[in-house]
């Protein structure tokens, strides 16, 4: 295999999690413009070799590298790198075994011209692929020549930093297992293709996707790994929770390492973890076309596929939602996230009486708060193919129901009852790779008739059937209660007989 050599630094990080509060970074994709980043060359190097890779480092107390104006010293101890090359040897068994693209080789060890630019001895010293122990950041992959090698054509060869952390530890510490699980999903996902699709003036922006599976992989080869839950968990960030109106593809503000909930989601709800290997199987095949690649027909396709086209993105979306507002304090045991009550609850709007915004198609999400009173309530959008609407009522048992809202013309009726708690969850279709902003206001009902079930303008008979239906199965509807005393019952299907034989007062 001849490796196209050209060369670019675009390195990804994983962040610790005691850095996650305190870090301005907001994305983790950074252009070679920006910052210069190569592989390290020891003055008095040492290295450790395994089957897959070789790890480079010092152990001089003299070496240091220039960080922000500052010589920060480089030294390690082979206890460390011995570690840190078991743990990725350990991660890449894993990922092989549920069927991931092996990392490609560093370099052509065929190419014996020493003065080539090819040769291996620009690599690392041979095609096993490189790990350095440096300063750059907590944890970093760095891409470096295409990889142009059937299925995936626009694969890249990569490298890979670690930190010292200061030479404080002999061996990896625990809380830091899942950077060199993050960071060596990095190096596979870039033999898929890379994060930056399209032509210059046309370009695809996807380093979202490529933190959201680092991160939510972690957990795959460190089931134990606590560091997503951590995240979810801090209730003065910006997660999925603390902002459900937020699209899965948000950008900025280290979102994407905690929208890995929505692939987490994914896998527990459709109950097929090779879900988030499909979603990296077809963007390779998309990436290799040299078009822009968007996730989202992807995701749909992938959702279709492992449930026979049961479900598709829009239904995903709706569930991703109802899952969300069940966490915290809200969490019900042995229903959805298995961590629920650990993380932070979502985040609710409580001045129903309002106009709302919401984003569509990326599954943004809306939470809205209303009273535990008898009435009946109106929804009222010029969007009806953007939006889904639901209606939760939990009871005092804490037993919910989970009410789907169809519209009548441009609206949706439906009725609120003392006894629950009432929660309106709003959010997105998925229609078109593009969002827009849509609108839709929420107002108390006060044109109805009372009996007028089918809201025909006509108090009759089909009403009284209606009514013993709504009765028959224990249902409220507060045009069905006539008497306006909270039940809908035999009396107010006597009341109903009244009117209609006395007509109405």
């Amino acid at each position: 295999m001849k490796f196209i050599n050209r060369k670019f630094i675009l390195p990804v990080f994983i962040f610790f999690s005691f850095l996650l509060s305190e870090s301005n970074h907001t994305s983790c994709i950074v252009n070679k413009d920006i910052r210069d980043i190569t592989r390290n060359n020891f003055i008095e190097p040492e290295i450790i070799e395994s089957e897959n890779f070789v790890i480079h480092f010092t152990i001089s107390e003299t070496e240091c590298q220039l960080i922000n104006g500052e010589c920060i010293s480089l030294q390690s101890n082979y206890g460390y790198a011995q570690s840190i090359i078991d743990h990725a040897e350990a991660a890449l068994i894993k990922y092989l075994e549920d069927g991931w693209e092996n990392i490609p080789p560093d370099c052509d060890e065929s190419i014996t011209d020493i003065e080539s630019p090819d040769h291996c001895i620009n690599f690392g010293g041979n095609s096993k692929y490189d790990i350095y122990i440096s300063n750059e950041g907590p944890g970093m992959v760095v891409p470096d020549n295409p990889y142009p090698v059937a299925p995936y054509l626009g694969g890249y060869t990569s490298y890979m930093k670690i930190s010292t952390l200061s030479n404080s530890y002999q061996t990896l510490p625990s809380w830091n297992y899942h950077v060199v699980a993050h960071e060596l999903h990095h190096s596979i996902q870039l033999r898929y293709g890379y994060s930056v699709s399209g032509e210059p003036g046309n370009y695809m922006h996807n380093g979202w996707f490529f933190e959201q599976t680092a991160t939510y992989m972690q957990n795959v080869i460190y089931p134990n790994s606590s560091h997503l839950q951590t995240m979810l968990s801090n209730c003065d960030v910006v997660t999925p929770l603390t902002y459900p109106e937020y699209g899965i593809d948000y950008p900025a503000e280290i979102y994407p390492y905690r929208s890995a909930l929505w692939q987490k989601f994914l896998v527990e709800s459709l109950e097929d973890s090779s879900i988030v290997r499909y979603f990296w199987e077809d963007y390779g095949t998309e990436y290799a076309s040299g078009n822009p690649v968007s996730l989202f027909p992807i995701y749909n396709d992938a959702i279709e596929y492992v449930t026979n086209n049961s479900k598709s993105l829009s239904d995903a979306y709706v569930d991703y939602a109802t899952w969300r507002y069940f966490t915290g304090e809200r969490s019900i045991p042995n229903n959805f996230f298995s961590e629920s009550s650990n993380y932070c609850s979502g985040s609710t709007l409580s001045d129903f009486e309002n106009t709302f915004t919401l984003s569509t198609n990326k599954g943004a999400s809306l939470f809205i708060e209303l009273p535990s009173e008898n009435m009946d309530l109106m929804v009222s959008t010029d969007y009806l193919n953007d939006i889904q609407l639901f209606h939760i009522k939990i009871n005092q048992e804490n037993i919910l129901d989970i009410v789907s809202l169809s519209s009548n013309n441009n609206s949706y009726d439906f009725d609120l009852n003392a006894e629950y708690n009432n929660v309106l969850i709003a959010t997105s279709n998925y229609n078109d790779i593009q969002s827009s902003e849509i609108e839709f206001t929420i107002s108390i009902n006060d044109l109805d008739i009372l009996g007028d079930i089918n809201q025909d303008s006509i108090l009759n008979v089909q009403d009284i059937v209606l009514m013993i239906n709504i009765i028959l199965v224990n249902d409220y509807n507060v045009i069905a209660d006539v008497n306006e005393d909270g039940y809908v019952n035999v009396l107010d299907v006597v009341v109903m007989i009244n009117i209609l034989v006395g007509g109405l007062p």
